[in-house]
Formats: C-alpha cells, structure tokens, sequence
C-alpha cells in the first residue's frame, strides 16, 4: 500500500449548503478519479455510500441529500460519521481531510492559525428545527491530523407509550377544543370581573409574560415603593410568566383576568402577549418601563416592512398608555415603536440605571468581580461584548473564529491587560480559550449581569449591543467591531445612522481592532455628547420620577 507522500489523499477544501444538499469541494492525490469512492463511516461499521460524484481532472464534487440519503430514503442518525476515501481496485481505505481554505475566512489574514478550528468550521452547520422539541445538526469537525468527519445530533422528545400516545391522540382532537373554552373562560372572567369593579387608583400589578420573578426596571420600581412606604397606599399584586411561550395553569389563567381586570395601573417592561389582547377602562394605565437603556436597533413598529417585524395592523404595542424613556431624544423613537404619541412618552430616565451614580453600590460590585476573577485585580480590563447573529434564541451564534487569541493573549500580557469575554445569552456555544492563555483570556459568559461586569472595565469591545448606554454612564472607552455592518443593516438597522450614532472608533477587521486597541484610538471624545443625548437625567432619581410621574401622577408642569 503506497504511504507518506505517494499514498493517496483526499482533501476537502470547501463544504456549501443547497437547500438539503450537502455539497463538499475537494481535490484527489495520487489516484485516478475512476479509482476513488467515497462513504461515510460510523464507529459501528455502519457505511453509507456517497454516490453524487462529479468530477473535473482531479477536483471533484460530492453531494449529499441530509434529509433521504440514509438506507431506505430518511436522514442520517445520530454519532460520529468519518469521510472515508477507497481506492477500488485494493479496497485500501484512507481518511478525507479538510484541506486548510475551510479554516480561513475569505478577507482575513490567514495568521489566525490559534483560534479554535472547531469554531471556524461551525459555520458550514446544518440544522433544521421544528418549534421547541425538534433539532437536527449535521455539523462537519475534524480529528487528529484534520480528519474530516460529521457529528450529527438529533434532539427529539422520548418515543411515547401507549398511555402517552392515547395523551396525544386525545389532545390532538379535544386540544383546539379545550383551548378556545379556556380562552372564552379567560376573557368571560375579564369582562365579568371588569364590569363591577370601582378603579379607585389603588391597585397596582407588575405583569411580565417573559420573566419568573421581579427584575430589572420593575423590582427597581417595587423596591423603590416599598422603601417611600406606598405598599401601604397600593395594594400591590404581581403576575409572572418564565417566558412568552411557557403555558399557565389551569388556576393562574383564571387569576391573570380577575387581577388584570382589577388593576388600576398596570406595570410592564417587554412585549406582552397577556396584556396586548385586552381593552382597558378608561382611566387605567398600562405603563411600559421598556428594559432598553436607549434607542439602538429598531424594534416595535419601527420594523414594520422588515423580516420578523409587525403589519401595521398588529396589537402589539397598542395597549401602553405611558412609557418611559432615558431622554426625550429617545422618546421620539419609542412613541415610533410602540405606535404612541410623543407626549405619552415620558423621559424620567431608567431605573435600573440608578445603581450607575451609587458610588457605594458601584464600589461593592467592583470588589465583588474582582473576587470572582482575581486575574482581574491591579490589570486594564478590556471586556468583549457583542451581540449575537441569528434569528433568536435557538440560533443565535457569534463568529469567533474572527479573533485571533494568540494576539490577543500576546498583548495582554505585554500591556498588563486581561481580556473578558462576555457572549449574548442566545450564544450557547463555549469560548474555545487555549489552555496556555487562560490566564489573561477569560471567559464570564456566565456571569449574570454584564452591568457588573463594566464596574471593572477599561475599554468595552461590543457592535451592536444596547450596553454602550450603561458605558457610556460610567465614561468607558469604546471600541465597535462591525465587521458585518452593511448585512445587520440589511436584516435589523438601526434607529440613527450607526457611523455617525456610535460613541467610538468603529474598526472592520481583527487587524484594525488590535492596533487600535494598541495605540488607544477609541475616539473618547464621543462618549461624552452621546451620554448628554440618551441621558436627560444622571442624578441616579430615575426610579423616583417614574413612581411621581406616573404612578402618583404628579408630573412637573414642563412635562405635561
């Protein structure tokens, strides 16, 4: 058998996606192409012959058909597959590699030979999903030596029993059924409940169908009341759902009508699919205290026209009568959003910021941080932070193979420095970190508030993350690394234009994020004009304006 340079070898040199077709691009070495086929192999023995071979001299092209290539017409199972290459006439056997263009990306210098190779090849995934319970991943890896092989995972609720099929069968013909009666139920507690209750101005909710517990700009506004002793003057009640698509209990969807019904003010702070089905007597509020420090990326109404955005029909927004915003800059674009006038929403600042201008408060956390990541202590501390890229929370990803660890690492400890990762919560996959540069290259992807986080920060590395406002209290140098801006535009945009919007030096490239980094060309100078636009107020009362504005009603006269 031929071996080292004269045996025959396979590469694969770029992998492409068409619709279910997996199509792989390689070359072929030492063996004519009437020799050669291809299959994929699992730890069992199990062999699936790759038959779609086209060739051109020794490239050639080879296409796989994900959703019936697998014996009798169906998909692929679960494991490990390794691309084998054989040569027919010996029967000998030798594994495809990936050749060295799949771990490159097009306009990127081909130094970035230490981020994590797993990441790079990432990006030519295959997943297909249905609703919360289906996932199927084909995703190309490589072994020792660049092997290429395919790990292939199928998430999928347990087969069920008969007990558990009859379940289904019954929900299946009774379900629509049982929903409209729970759904007539809802609104017949509503209505019944609403026609005789007196609104006193006396009863209070915290409603949120995204969120388990008080949070954010609500327990601000909670606490905050409880300390001015109005828990005394309010009957406080609260209604809480995980998320958006967890389902209710039989007794909490006959609680949340008779409680909403009931309100006098009703408080909220992200979408909410409970409250936007409802109309309210005249005279009750349904105040939005949005979770965003300012006007960023559009949301709302604003994305009317755009894939995902809401006809200019929907109710979403429809139900607020007040809202609060950082500064009547940013009023403009929420009354936009949440198809409001202006007037209606108000600029008393956010409340969860008020911690920002608690010198107290700020030094405990800082202390606090660095307690938790003591390679922090006496270093600058650059914190990366970027938002991620996907449709939401089951696809959302971040390329990171676009950094360039060593470097990074190279300069921390040149400069006294550490680097903090801090990925989007949709961003489920780890940050590869090689063992030798964990000491200045951290990943606090973990930790539960990047607030606390920027109380230890030097300089934030982000693009299109809203945390530039809460940075921009604390007078942080920023740095934007927008390598896809014109795509983000395209697919989310921005409410201002973003060159002209962010305060700091915008860089397209890891070489120009790091020598920027290096010769601390942040551009500060527009920290300062960009925190004076979204910010109105910076006295850390935010939470008190929102209680006398909106709640007690007691709004100064040049806010009417």
């Amino acid at each position: 058998m031929p071996t080292g340079d004269y045996a025959p070898r396979a590469e694969v040199g770029a992998i492409a996606r068409e619709r279910v077709q997996l199509v792989l691009y390689g070359v072929l070495r030492q063996l004519p192409s009437e020799q050669a086929a291809f299959f994929l192999k699992n730890g069992e023995g199990e062999e699936v012959a790759l038959t779609d071979l086209t060739w051109q001299e020794d490239k050639f092209r080879l296409r796989f058909n994900v959703v019936t290539g697998y014996g009798d017409r169906t998909f692929l199972p679960e494991g490990e597959w390794d691309l084998i290459l054989r040569q027919k006439e010996t029967g000998a056997l030798f594994a495809v590699q990936a050749g060295a263009p799949l771990f490159r990306d097009e306009g990127w210098s081909d130094r970035f030979v230490r981020a994590p190779r797993e990441e790079k090849l990432g990006r030519f995934a295959m997943e297909f999903t249905k609703g919360e319970s289906y996932d199927y991943t084909l995703m190309p890896r490589v072994r020792e030596g660049d092997r290429l092989y395919f790990g292939v995972t199928y998430l999928h609720p347990e087969p069920l029993n008969a007990i558990g099929r009859f379940k289904k069968q019954m929900k299946k013909w009774f379900g629509p059924f049982l929903n409209s009666c729970l759904r007539a139920g809802f609104f017949a507690v509503y209505r019944l409940t609403a026609l005789f209750t007196r609104h006193r101005g006396t009863r209070l909710l915290f409603c949120s169908d995204s969120r388990a517990e008080l949070s954010g700009n609500m327990k601000n506004v909670y606490d905050r009341l409880v300390e001015r002793g109005l828990d005394k003057r309010f009957r406080i009640r609260c209604l809480f759902k995980e998320s958006v698509k967890a389902r209710r209990s039989i007794g909490e969807k006959f609680r949340a009508p008779f409680l909403l019904a009931r309100a006098d003010i009703i408080l909220i702070d992200d979408f909410n699919p409970t409250v936007k089905q409802l109309t309210f007597k005249p005279g009750v509020k349904v105040i939005q205290l949005w979770h965003a420090c300012g006007a960023f990326k559009t949301v709302g109404f604003s994305r009317t026209g755009k894939p995902g955005g809401p006809f200019i029909t929907n109710t979403n927004h429809r139900a607020y009568t007040h809202a609060i915003a950082s500064s009547r800059h940013v009023a403009r674009f929420y009354a936009e959003a949440f198809g409001m006038r202006p007037e209606d929403v108000y600029p008393t600042g956010v409340p969860r910021t008020d911690v920002f201008f608690d010198e107290g408060c700020r030094a405990a956390t800082a202390a606090a941080m660095h307690e938790a990541y003591p390679q922090t202590e006496g270093k600058r501390v650059i914190l990366f932070a970027p938002t991620f890229r996907g449709n939401g929370a089951k696809s959302g990803h971040y390329p990171l193979h676009l950094l360039d660890y060593g470097a990074l690492a190279s300069f921390c400890r040149r400069t006294g420095s550490v680097f903090l990762f801090k990925m989007h919560p949709f961003v489920h996959d780890p940050v590869l970190i090689p063992e030798e540069d964990a000491d200045v290259l951290l990943d606090c992807s973990d930790s539960r508030e990047i607030n606390d986080l920027l109380f230890i920060t030097d300089l934030l590395v982000t693009d299109y993350s809203s945390v530039i406002y809460e940075a921009s209290i604390l007078d942080i140098p920023m740095l934007f690394y927008a390598f896809d801006l014109e795509q983000y535009v395209a697919s989310r945009d921005f409410y201002e234009p973003f060159e002209t919007f962010v305060p700091g030096r915008i860089v397209r490239c890891f070489d120009e994020l790091l020598t920027a980094i290096e010769d601390e060309d942040y551009q500060h100078e527009k920290v300062a004009p960009f925190r004076e636009r979204n910010f109105e107020y910076r006295d850390g009362h935010s939470t008190d304006r929102v209680i006398d504005w909106l709640i007690l009603g007691d709004v100064p006269e040049d806010r009417r």
